[in-house]
């Protein structure tokens, strides 16, 4: 038998699909190929110090919870040359979809355990978190604000439809979006910052082309005025052609201001952050993450 590496898995009890058992269950079927230690935390900012010393001993950092955990734990072994392994176990769980994990938990850990790549992912940083996947200024963050935990637990991303259509029609707010110095000053009930490409589910597109290994965050402006421009908005992001929208604007580039009048909610990754406004500057290439060996693509090593 080769050596086994070791890894420390970082859980969140609160997580949404973990069961009795699930932790067990999980160290059975990584320690054939990690020598591992477990650490349970569920305060998003004390999980961040325990990424952080976790990767001081340990090749592999890996993540047990929904996007709000796994951005914690990113930002605590940032700089250092640890790698982040994901496990998913919220509602969503947007980021191990991007790196190509399975959406069970149990197959995902064995995954892990079996022949894996090396990819490397850009990484915004706001405010001295990461931001991995989506950050979000208005109607997007108070859906997130509002999804109960509850319902998350039973529903998966489907939890997030109630709060959708309580808050559409929400805002709008006035915005000075600056992208690497332009400035764009509108109306929008939601501007998302963008290093993944969709929102809720795969099937809803955010925005064209955008890439988590370019080097780039990607702006998504959307200003629908009425109920019916948020269907077709939908309809558009379901066929992939957001950006033919003419309720939609997007931008590129390497350092994001937003700035909101009133002050407008704020969300990252999954966690809502409360009121105010938004910097964001990326990272080119500062996360290594491990992936299914059958990931082919960008980003990997």
């Amino acid at each position: 038998m080769s050596e086994r590496s070791p890894a420390v898995m970082i859980v969140n009890p609160r997580a949404g699909r973990l069961r009795a058992g699930s932790v067990d269950r999980l160290v059975a079927i990584l320690s054939e190929r990690y020598a591992l230690a477990v650490l349970e935390c569920q305060d998003l900012d004390e999980l961040t110090r325990l990424a952080r010393t976790a990767a001081e001993r340990a090749d592999t950092v890996i993540a047990v919870g929904g996007d709000g955990t796994v951005s914690r734990v990113a930002t605590g072994i940032l700089g250092t040359p640890a790698r982040l392994a994901v496990l998913p176990g919220g509602s969503t769980n947007h980021i191990a979809r991007l790196l190509g994990m399975p959406s069970n938990l149990v197959r995902a850990a064995r995954v892990l355990a079996g022949p894996t790549r090396l990819r490397r992912l850009d990484v915004g940083c706001a405010d001295q978190q990461a931001l991995l996947f989506l950050g979000g200024v208005g109607v997007d963050a108070l859906i997130v604000r509002d999804a109960p935990t509850t319902v998350k637990r039973f529903l998966a991303w489907a939890g997030y439809i109630p709060p959708g259509l309580r808050h559409l029609q929400d805002g709008p707010w006035r915005v000075r979006v600056a992208v690497d110095g332009a400035v764009v000053e509108t109306t929008a009930r939601t501007v998302l910052v963008a290093n993944g490409s969709f929102l809720v589910h795969p099937w809803f597109r955010v925005g064209q082309d955008i890439r988590p290994d370019d080097g780039l965050l990607d702006v998504c402006i959307y200003s629908p005025t009425r109920f019916v421009d948020w269907v077709t908005l939908g309809l558009w992001m379901l066929v992939g052609q957001v950006h033919r929208s003419r309720h939609v604007r997007q931008l590129r580039g390497r350092s994001v201001e937003i700035r909101s009048s009133p002050p407008a909610p704020i969300e990252i990754d999954g966690d809502y952050l409360g009121e105010g406004n938004l910097a964001v500057s990326v990272y080119p290439a500062a996360l290594t993450v491990v992936v299914p060996a059958t990931v082919r693509g960008v980003g990997e090593e």
